[in-house]
C-alpha cells in the first residue's frame, strides 16, 4: 500500500545512471504501484457506491421517519378516539356483565321452577295413573259383580220361572202340573183345554250370549219330543231371561210337528190368560166365525202387547243403566258419595200383590187417569193417540230375508 508514494520519492531523486543501469527494477515497482492504483481506484469505487447507498438509505430513512411522524400523529389523535371507544366498550361490558349475572339468576330460578314444576307434574302423573287404575279396577270389580249377577239371575231362572208360573196359575186358577204323564220331563207343564202346555226355562250357560241363539235353535228341535206325545199341545214356550232378548233376532221356530215360541217371564200371565180364554170355548167347531176372528184379534193383540211390553222395558232399562253409569262418572266424588248415601238410605217398595184379591180394570183406569191429570197439571201432556202411533212405530219382528242380508253386510 505504500508502494506508490516510495515510487514518486525515488522518481524524483533518481540519478542518469540509474534510470540506464536500474530502470527494469522501476519498471516493476510502477507495474507494483498501477496495481496498487487500481486497487485504490476500485476501494474508491466501492466507497462511492458505498455512499450513494447511505445517501438513498438516509433518503429513505427521512421519508420513513417522516411517515412515522405522520403516522405517531395520527395515532396520537386515534388514541383519543380509542380511549372514549375503549371506555364506552368497558361500560357495556359492564352492562352486559350486570345483565349476565341477572340472566344467570333467572336462569337458575326458572330451573328451579321447572325442577319443583317437574316434580309436581309427576306427581300429579302418578295420582292420575293411580285414579285411572283405581277407576279401571272399580269397573273391573263392577264388570265382575254385574256378570256374577246375571249369573245368578240365569242360575235362578228356573226355579223363579217354575215360581211365577205357578203363582199366575194359582191367581187365575189354572192347572199347574207337577208330574207330567206323558214321556219327558219339561220344566213347566199347565193344562188348558184338556192339552198339556210346556213352558220350559232357557237360560244361557256362559257370559257370551252369541251362542244362545245357536242353543235356542238346537233345543227347538228337540222339542219334538214334546209334540210327539198325546195330548201336548204343538206350541210350546222356551222362558228366557229378559235381559237376553235384546240379543236375539228370532222368536219363533217353525218346525213340521210343532212351533216354538221364545218368551220373557213378563209376557208369562198374558200368554197363559190368552190360553185359558180359548177354554171357554168347549169345541172350537161350534164357533162362528165373528168368534175366531174376535178370539184370534184378542190373542193377537195380547201378544203384541207383551212383546212390545218386553221391548219398552229393556229400552228403558238400557236408558236406565247408561244413565247410572253417566251418574258415577260424570258426578263430582264428593257429589257421587252424597248420593251413594241418599241410594243406601232410599228404599222403593212396590205394591204387594194379594192372591185373595183380584185387580179390578176400573180400579186400573182409575189410577191412570189420576195419574195423567198430575201429569198435566205439571206441564206434561200425554196424547194416547201420539204415544201410541209413536210406540207403533218400533218393529216387531225382523224379516228373515232382511235380517241374513244384514247380518251377510256386517261380516
Amino acid at each position: 500500500m505504500n508502494i506508490l508514494p516510495q515510487l514518486l520519492r525515488d522518481l524524483l531523486s533518481i540519478g542518469f545512471w540509474s534510470r540506464i543501469f536500474q530502470w527494469k527494477s522501476y519498471r516493476q515497482k510502477i507495474a507494483e504501484a498501477l496495481a496498487e492504483l487500481q486497487v485504490i481506484q476500485n476501494r474508491y469505487d466501492r466507497l462511492q457506491a458505498d455512499l450513494s447507498d447511505c445517501q438513498t438509505n438516509l433518503l429513505v430513512a427521512q421519508t420513513e421517519h417522516k411517515n412515522s411522524k405522520n403516522a405517531l400523529q395520527d395515532y396520537v389523535l386515534d388514541k383519543a378516539g380509542i380511549d372514549a371507544e375503549l371506555s364506552r366498550l368497558r361500560n357495556e361490558n359492564g352492562n352486559l356483565l350486570s345483565n349476565n349475572n341477572l340472566l344467570v339468576s333467572a336462569e337458575e330460578g326458572r330451573i328451579r321452577d321447572r325442577d319443583q314444576a317437574l316434580q309436581r307434574l309427576a306427581h300429579i302423573q302418578e295420582k292420575m295413573e293411580k285414579d285411572q287404575e283405581d277407576f279401571t279396577r272399580r269397573q273391573q270389580e263392577k264388570e265382575i259383580r254385574r256378570l256374577e249377577e246375571m249369573k245368578a239371575t240365569w242360575s235362578r231362572h228356573q226355579t223363579a220361572t217354575r215360581e211365577r208360573i205357578k203363582s199366575i196359575c194359582q191367581k187365575h186358577t189354572i192347572e199347574y202340573v207337577e208330574k207330567v204323564p206323558f214321556k219327558g220331563d219339561p220344566d213347566n207343564t199347565v193344562t188348558i183345554c184338556e192339552e198339556y202346555i210346556v213352558f220350559d226355562a232357557k237360560s244361557p250357560a256362559g257370559d257370551d250370549l252369541q251362542n244362545f241363539p245357536v242353543y235356542l235353535k238346537g233345543q227347538a228341535e228337540k222339542a219334538v219330543k214334546y209334540s210327539k206325545q198325546e195330548g201336548v199341545k204343538k206350541d210350546i214356550y222356551f222362558v228366557v231371561p229378559s235381559n237376553t232378548l235384546a240379543h236375539l233376532t228370532q222368536f219363533v221356530y217353525p218346525h213340521a210337528d210343532h212351533d216354538v215360541y221364545i218368551i220373557g217371564q213378563d209376557a208369562l200371565e198374558p200368554i197363559l190368560l190368552n190360553l185359558q180364554k180359548i177354554e171357554a170355548y168347549e169345541f172350537a167347531e161350534e164357533l162362528t166365525p165373528d168368534d175366531r176372528a174376535n178370539i184370534c184379534r184378542v190373542i193377537g193383540r195380547f201378544a203384541h202387547m207383551a212383546k212390545r211390553r218386553i221391548q219398552v222395558d229393556h229400552f228403558f232399562a238400557t236408558q236406565t243403566i247408561e244413565l247410572a253409569y253417566a251418574c258415577e262418572n260424570s258426578l263430582p266424588d264428593d257429589i257421587m258419595e252424597q248420593v251413594k248415601e241418599f241410594e243406601r238410605a232410599e228404599k222403593l217398595n212396590p205394591p204387594m200383590e194379594k192372591r185373595t184379591k183380584a185387580i179390578p180394570l176400573a180400579e186400573i183406569e182409575k189410577d191412570n187417569e189420576k195419574v195423567q191429570r198430575e201429569a198435566e197439571g205439571r206441564g206434561v201432556v200425554i196424547d194416547p193417540l201420539q204415544v201410541k202411533e209413536n210406540l207403533h212405530g218400533m218393529p216387531l219382528h225382523r224379516e228373515k230375508g232382511k235380517s241374513e242380508n244384514q247380518n251377510e253386510n256386517n261380516n
